[in-house]
């Protein structure tokens, strides 16, 4: 049977280190290297010596806060502000002046010859740029025109497809059948009448609506847009022709009408009159009572617009941002109202 050895703990280590008090530092090295350690551990003199998070503490609670050393005045600041420089004398003799009173240039006669290069007649001319004009960008452009505006001026007409709902619905119900119901069908063979507001207010716009009159007869056809132009009313548009010559706008029913206007929303500095809301109701109720389908392309946005008007008619910003889809959905539901 083996005994078992007794294990020395950390109290006999501290009672075997009392009894020796080891006082030199080789002792106290070669107590520590027989513990394991590095010779000098228990010297605090070391370079690398780190105590305990708890000594570190314990060290720097009761030491005083250092103050931070004044800061030496500046070399240079100056005591006293420095001395104004002194003034300038000025001279105690006044030069003379002389003023040549010329004659007035603005009379008849009197005005001073130009040089000989500025009074022939070539430098006068404007010379050809040598760069190409820019080209005027379009409100709507030659990619999208044929679509957004064919969604404006399309009209349904009867088709070639048979209802078979509407035909099925009339069997359910016993309803005699007189004539065969057809799906519509949509298209622009009806044309449009194009009438362009050539007010003053709307200079900015001119060429635009050139470029939208071009536009439609590329779509539709010289013959099945007549083009009227107005500056007030409407109604009182007209259109030139070298065969009849002048002819005053009438509505045709089911030929739509397409208008580009402001509604005299711009205003003008000169304080030209424009038409006021009430002519613009009359006239949109005169289409209403021929059966005609009125579209109005505006450069002023829909928010801007009376309320009133766009219940009579179809009412298209006058913009690049504006689609063919958005004017598709417009048209749809004046329609589908109309019926």
């Amino acid at each position: 049977m083996s005994t078992r050895l007794p294990e020395i703990g950390l109290g006999d280590l501290i009672k075997a280190l009392e009894q020796i008090q080891p006082g030199a530092q080789a002792e106290r090295d070669r107590i520590a290297k027989c513990l394991g350690f590095q010779a000098g551990y228990f010297s605090n003199s070391m370079s690398d010596y780190r105590p305990t998070q708890g000594a570190w503490h314990s060290a720097h609670q009761n030491r005083p806060p250092t103050r931070p050393e004044p800061l030496p005045p500046p070399a240079n600041k100056p005591v006293m502000p420095p001395e104004p420089e002194p003034a300038v004398e000025l001279p105690k003799k006044i030069l003379p002046l002389k003023v040549e009173i010329l004659p007035n240039s603005l009379e008849i006669g009197m005005a001073p010859s130009l040089p000989p290069e500025v009074e022939q007649r070539d430098s006068l001319q404007l010379g050809h740029p040598k760069s190409p004009p820019v080209a005027r960008l379009l409100l709507f452009s030659e990619r999208k025109a044929r679509g957004l505006l064919g969604a404006a001026v399309i009209q349904p007409a009867t088709g070639y497809d048979l209802d078979a709902k509407r035909l099925v619905r009339a069997f359910i119900q016993s309803q005699p059948v007189r004539k065969l119901p057809m799906l519509p069908r949509y298209s622009t063979r009806h044309g449009c009448q194009l009438l362009l507001d050539f007010s003053d207010a709307l200079v900015p716009w001119w060429d635009d609506m050139r470029n939208l009159m071009g536009q439609f007869q590329s779509l539709l056809g010289e013959s099945s847009c007549p083009v009227y132009d107005f500056t007030r009313n409407p109604q009182e548009a007209v259109r030139w022709t070298e065969t009849a010559g002048e002819q005053v706008w009438h509505a045709i029913p089911g030929k739509p009408v397409v208008v580009a206007t402001d509604f005299g929303l711009t205003r003008v500095p000169l304080g030209e009159p424009r038409p006021g809301l009430s002519v613009w109701l009359e006239f949109a109720e005169h289409c209403r009572r021929q059966q005609v389908p009125l579209i109005a392309l505006t450069p002023i946005e829909r928010g801007r617009c009376p309320k009133e008007l766009g219940r009579l008619m179809s009412l298209i910003h006058w913009n690049p941002a504006t689609s063919a889809a958005d004017v598709k959905r417009l048209v749809s539901s004046k329609q589908r109202q109309a019926r």
